[in-house]
């Protein structure tokens, strides 16, 4: 049944790209010719209100960049995933191999974090609170009132973890209304899709709202052995209550917010070696992995929030946010990508994170206005990786990419489409350092694992404020302190089966991968202060240009190597210098700006050995400009995009003058131009009913998707077309929609190297192919 959905699905969708060029035409015709007819109109883009900086501003009183992303515009694109939502923010690229492991990337600046210590260098927060840790970081986007995206250093607003920026989700509080929406779609590949909320007052003083959502698809790559590979099964849920007497200065919202994704695994496949059709094709999303093996993508994530505020007059506040997350992320994948055994890895992450702020939020005489604060932050962090090496296939891969003098003439390590293992008997003695005469056995059956576990906690310490100089210029400067602490153990041993026999050459023996250790707790303390600066002139009330610096920073990172070694990574620095333009105005809105960005202790990451390891590149600089519009022409027809550019490199010598790694590398997954255009053209069939189109083109070009360049681990340039067909019921409060995302069927990465590139065969992630669906949206109430 599935099969036959699809295939009606597909021809309804073939249908549906052929019209559009024609609806581009008919909606724009119609749009023009019912301006013609109408008054003329002024039409005015709401005040965009932002919640990054003191408390709630409008968008003219930032003198940063910042893009702010609606509700509205996340429902009318029917954006449902992060990937989506890069695409409408210049400077921001999103890749989700998997929920617990997500690439974030700001201006070029992604987060690996090898280390439990590690911290990410783009924060995201839920409601002003951080859930950066990499497990946490990808929440659905449901019942959402806006996205901010905060770009450039934001450690003076936003603390640890936000080098390169921040991304903050703001979700819809309760209202003292009664009211709601439910959603329900489906479609190609096995599409089920509900969504909905409830918002009911309790009281005059007290009002709740409860959302949830469920969405599952198959999997888009077929694993021949069995089952689906890069499907979604998640189940969500947010409950929130909010406090607002009118006749009582203090208030308080409390966020109790729920999140499980029980997927099957990553899509990691070969390009070399062939599924059991004999295919290396990719695109063709049929993988042929390891047998009998369950691969999955498991993540569950649970926190509160409470925010309360005492107000001692409408502008002047104190504020406390109290908020306790934890979270669990389990994978299990397959490093080959191939049918042979040889690479089974499982990755076990376990935190939980306590943070405790007070926030003081001053005006005074609406010239000087800001925050001072302190906060106490604590995670707790454990990472497990289990390796279960077929060494019989192993070390078949092995020697016929790195010691083919070593295999047989004749030796072939796939079959008829099938793995074939190497003798039992094939180690010559003397790459053991033993008798040259002797032949030492190949496991099939070896189970090894390694714990690493982090203690992590910081104080700080933070003051910004704007003071208006004069009526047009004013000048906001910040600064935080913070005093962290970082702990760490690991341990690794040999868990089950036979003793490795590839561990004597790897030097870990009886362990292949991680030498058995028992390291006791290492702890290191650290002193920090980040800045910022920078003054804002008013052309008029509706435009402005900036300029401003600031200093961010990535804390040190504690780490331990395949060996057991002891490391501490010196602290990343980056020194940004902004300039910007802002305009609203009469139903345009613009803004531009442009960034130049020095690094220090560039934190990189490369295979060594078998090590995946953090390193100080040293030196690096990066620089662009990005730009973003939107234009109402009319009530039927609403243009947008943005574009970004971003040049960087490691520099070709470190401070010492010497040639370092890396040298004249662009920074992975960093597209150097990027561009989005699209539109919503609408024209009312009756006074009841709208019709409603919202197509996007998204473009990125080529990137590496490592910081050494690698060839073949790189990503063409792609675009991708979205969209989405609604027509509206205004009196019911119904919406139908027809969407469709990359409707062109283009062929694409979403990842590349991985695990397998350290033993010669690296591994591949396509990405999703043409996804088409129908939902229905009823609001009441709203």
């Amino acid at each position: 049944m599935k099969f036959k959905y699809d295939a009606v699905m597909t021809n309804v969708m073939c249908k549906f790209k052929i019209s559009i060029t024609l609806l581009l035409s008919m909606f724009i015709s119609a749009a023009i010719a019912q301006q013609a007819a109408s008054e003329e109109k002024v039409i005015e883009l709401k005040e965009i209100v932002v919640t990054s900086q003191h408390g709630e501003q409008q968008l003219l009183d930032i003198p940063a960049s910042i893009t702010v992303v609606s509700a509205k515009t996340l429902e009318s694109a029917y954006v449902s995933d992060m990937e989506q939502l890069s695409g409408f923010v210049s400077g921001l690229n999103v890749l989700v191999q998997s929920a617990g492991r997500p690439n974030l990337v700001i201006r070029g600046l992604t987060s690996d974090e090898v280390s439990p210590t590690a911290q990410p260098r783009v924060s995201v927060y839920l409601n002003h609170v951080p859930i950066s840790r990499a497990t946490m970081a990808v929440t659905e986007l449901y019942d959402m009132e806006r996205i901010e995206v905060m770009k450039g250093p934001q450690g003076t607003l936003f603390g640890r973890g936000s080098q390169a920026g921040a991304i903050s989700f703001i979700t819809k509080k309760p209202t003292g209304r009664f009211g709601g929406y439910v959603t329900a779609g489906g479609g190609n590949y096995g599409m089920t899709h509900f969504e909905g909320a409830l918002n009911t007052p309790v009281t005059k003083e007290i009002s709740a709202r409860v959302a949830g959502i469920y969405s599952y698809r198959d999997g888009y790559v077929k694993n021949t052995s069995g089952g689906t590979l890069n499907d979604k099964n998640t189940l969500g849920g947010r409950f929130s209550l909010s406090y607002n007497p009118q006749n009582s200065n203090f208030k308080a919202d409390l966020t109790v917010n729920y999140q499980k994704d029980n997927n099957a695994g990553t899509a990691f496949m070969s390009k070399i070696l062939p599924n059991d059709k004999g295919e290396t094709d990719i695109f063709k999303y049929e993988a042929t992995l390891d047998k009998d093996k369950e691969f999955y993508n498991k993540r569950e994530v649970f926190g509160t929030i409470l925010n309360a505020r005492y107000y001692t007059n409408d502008k002047n506040y104190f504020s406390s946010i109290t908020s306790y997350f934890n979270n669990s992320a389990d994978s299990r994948f397959d490093g080959d990508g191939s049918a042979a055994p040889a690479i089974d890895m499982e990755e076990r992450g376990r935190a939980n994170q306590f943070m405790q702020e007070l926030r003081y939020n001053f005006s005074y005489g609406n010239r000087f206005t800001g925050i001072a604060g302190a906060s106490f932050w604590r995670e707790n962090v454990n990472h497990t990786y289990t390796f279960r090496p077929g060494e019989q296939y192993m070390a078949a891969m092995m020697m016929q990419f790195f010691m083919p003098e070593l295999i047989p003439p004749d030796y072939q390590l796939f079959v008829n489409g099938k793995p074939n293992p190497l003798s039992s008997l094939i180690v010559p003695g003397h790459l053991l350092g033993l008798p040259s005469d002797m032949e030492l056995p190949l496991p099939s059956y070896h189970v090894e694992d390694n714990y690493t576990e982090a203690v992590n906690s910081a104080y700080d310490l933070f003051f910004d404020a704007s003071y208006q100089i004069i009526p047009k210029i004013a000048f906001t400067a910040g600064v935080r302190g913070t005093y962290e602490t970082f702990s760490i153990i690991n341990r690794a041993r040999f868990v089950d089966g036979e003793r490795s026999t590839l561990g004597m050459m790897s030097g870990r023996f009886p362990n292949f991968f991680f030498k058995p250790v028992d390291n006791p707790e290492r702890e290191e303390t650290f002193l920090a202060l980040t800045w910022r600066a920078g003054l804002k002139y008013d052309l008029d009330n509706r435009s402005n240009v900036y300029t401003g610096y600031s200093r961010g920073r990535r804390p040190n990172v504690l780490q331990y190597d395949s060996e057991g070694k002891y490391e501490v990574i010196e602290p990343e620095t980056l020194h940004s210098f902004d300039a910007g333009y802002r305009i609203i105005s009469q139903g345009f809105m613009f803004d531009a700006s442009l960034y130049y960005q020095l690094y220090r202790n560039f934190q990189s990451w490369k295979w060594e050995g078998m090590d995946y390891l953090q390193e100080n590149v040293d030196k690096a600089t990066s620089y662009g400009v990005e730009l973003s519009g939107r234009y109402l022409l009319n009530d039927y027809l609403n243009v947008f995009g943005n574009y970004a550019y971003a040049y960087t490199a490691f520099d070709d010598k470190d401070s010492a003058g010497k040639p370092q790694l890396n040298a004249g590398n662009s920074f992975r997954l960093t597209p150097r131009n990027s561009f989005l255009l699209g539109f919503n053209a609408g024209i009312n069939v009756s006074n009841n009913i709208r019709i409603v189109l919202t197509p996007t083109y998204s473009w990125k070009s080529h990137f590496f998707f490592e910081d050494a360049n690698d060839a073949g681990i790189e990503q063409n340039a792609y675009g991708l077309l979205n969209a989405n067909l609604s027509l509206h019921f205004k009196r019911q409060g119904l919406t139908a929609s027809l969407f469709g995302n990359n409707l062109t069927g283009e062929k694409y990465l979403i990842g590349a190297g991985n695990m397998g590139a350290m033993f010669g065969v690296p591994t591949f992630v396509p990405g999703a192919p043409r996804m088409t669906g129908v939902k229905l949206i009823w609001k009441f109430n709203t």
